[in-house]
């Protein structure tokens, strides 16, 4: 149940347009909301403007919906309570399900709007539009919501993978009050195995064909040469055939030649 701090505060502005501004009508021609059906507002829409007022009442069999607008739009944020009313508050959603206000009131004073009858009850801003104490300015808090492909929109708390070549990293950094700030940094390395990853990978890339030995011939004998642990060769050179030997490789359309570079040695005479 919500706790009211200050009972006083209603009280005072019982007999009053609160919240609603001193000029709204409240009542668009057909139906009234007379003047205590709402104690207390709190509108905070995340895309919200200004001039924040009641657009619109549907009732139905079993329940009762509210829809809050703005300069920007007459829809932003919805709240409905069931019929029987139970609850003496309306938590306010926007279309992306996201947080954006509350009224108070209590379950008596709700229950007037059922005596309206079945249907849609539109209003204008002059007539049910809320105190600017009622409204609060959001500043921009950087991402609010996640939008899928679907068009889904995910708020609230959201687990990130990176995939595909796709690195999350966390870093801070110092705005300029000197706050430490949390920052999700996006790198996009490339996958560079991602064809492999299609159905028909044969039809879109050669697929690589490592080295796995080396054979030697020398002197008639053939030696069998494997990479180490980590799948490397190590191919060295020494002075035996030359002093100042250079060993040179190049590719050729047959294959790899090494060739070595060089004066022969004719030993020392003397």
């Amino acid at each position: 149940m919500t706790r009211i701090n200050h009972p006083e505060f209603i009280k005072e502005l019982e007999n009053t347009n609160y919240p609603f501004i001193p000029s709204a009508t409240l009542s668009n021609g057909s139906v009234t909301l007379l003047e205590g059906t709402f104690l207390d507002a709190h509108l905070y829409a995340v895309t919200g403007t200004f001039n924040y007022y009641i657009s619109r009442v549907t009732v139905t069999s079993d329940k009762i919906e509210i829809v809050i607008g703005d300069n920007d739009s007459s829809e932003k944020l919805f709240g409905e309570v069931t019929i029987p009313v139970i609850s003496d508050v309306i938590s306010l959603k926007d279309e992306f399900d996201r947080p954006g206000g509350i009224i108070v009131s209590e379950i008596s004073r709700i229950s007037l709007m059922t005596s309206w009858g079945l249907g849609d009850h539109l209003f204008e801003q002059g007539q049910t539009e809320f105190c600017v104490t009622c409204c609060m300015p959001v500043p921009n808090a950087g991402v609010t919501g996640l939008r899928l492909e679907s068009g889904e929109i995910l708020s609230g708390k959201v687990w990130l993978m990176g995939g595909d070549g796709v690195i999350l990293k966390k870093s801070q950094q110092t705005n300029s009050l000197g706050q430490e700030e949390i920052l999700l940094e996006v790198n996009v390395v490339g996958d560079p195995l991602s064809l492999q990853k299609l159905c028909n990978p044969e039809e879109l890339f050669t697929p690589v064909n490592a080295i796995r030995k080396i054979l030697v011939t020398q002197g008639g004998t053939e030696y069998e040469c494997s990479p180490d642990e980590l799948g490397n060769f190590n191919i060295q050179m020494n002075d035996s055939l030359s002093p100042d030997a250079a060993l040179r490789i190049r590719t050729t359309p047959e294959g790899i030649v090494f060739n070595v570079e060089g004066s022969i040695n004719r030993g020392n005479n003397g």
